[in-house]
């Protein structure tokens, strides 16, 4: 477990703001997705699933913080150190919801608003919705932290890391695996009710929950060579 670092006003300042950044680009992707499905049909799914992925590339390179992303540091994080998961929710959230106000105000509106209604619609009105929302959000976190991952493994094996950190998110969004965080944006041309809100909440713990499977195992992996070396 890593050691609590406390941070100053100036890095706390800093991380919201990488998180509220992050949101915007989750926004951006997300919308850039559902006009793909829009314009070009059933190719547009794959095409807005490639265009989603750049948004998270884009996060990945300039190191904002997204709540998806941070899930796969929960194994090793000192728990005084857990309120950053909370917050960085919290400003992702307001960065989607920024963005969705600007497109719903500009001319993407009658083109991308209406898709993303049906998207969040169909998921609540199927049944068992909160089941399918979690388990769907648990294959979601799992491939997340794949592409986060890939950061640190990919050169190590000599891979391209951009085709590392993006694949798995092309992956994920072409399936319609549950975000939380992009759902704020569909959830938002929907508008937020009680029953959105425990969707939300199901695909927040199912997004933990896939999203800690590689480092515990990565940690396990660890203690087992250790126990070998001695």
């Amino acid at each position: 477990m890593k050691s609590y670092q406390r941070l100053t006003k100036a890095q706390i300042i800093s991380f919201c703001l990488m998180a509220f950044c992050s949101g915007v680009m989750i926004g951006i992707g997300g919308t850039a997705s559902l006009l793909a499905i829009n314009l070009y049909g059933t190719w547009g799914k794959l095409i807005g699933a490639c265009l989603f992925s750049l948004g998270i590339l884009c996060i990945v390179m300039f190191e904002m913080k997204l709540f998806t992303g941070m899930i796969s540091q929960i194994p090793e994080m000192a728990p005084k150190s857990y309120w950053q998961l909370p917050v960085c929710f919290l400003f992702n959230m307001i960065g989607v919801v920024l963005t969705a106000l600007l497109v719903t105000y500009s001319p993407l509106a009658e083109t991308v608003v209406p898709v993303g209604r049906n998207v969040i619609a169909a998921k609540l009105d199927a049944d068992l919705w909160g089941i399918k929302a979690f388990c769907s959000s648990i294959l979601c976190g799992f491939l997340i932290t794949l592409s986060v991952g890939s950061v640190k493994y990919a050169p190590r094996k000599g891979l391209s890391t951009t085709v590392g950190v993006m694949f798995p998110i092309v992956v994920f969004a072409f399936c319609g695996f549950d975000h939380s965080v992009a759902n704020t944006l569909y959830i938002f041309f929907l508008g937020f009710s009680p029953k959105a809100i425990v969707y939300l909440l199901a695909c927040i713990a199912g997004n933990i929950v896939g999203g800690v499977i590689l480092p515990i195992l990565s940690i396990f992996r660890s203690w087992s060579e250790q126990a070998e070396a001695k």
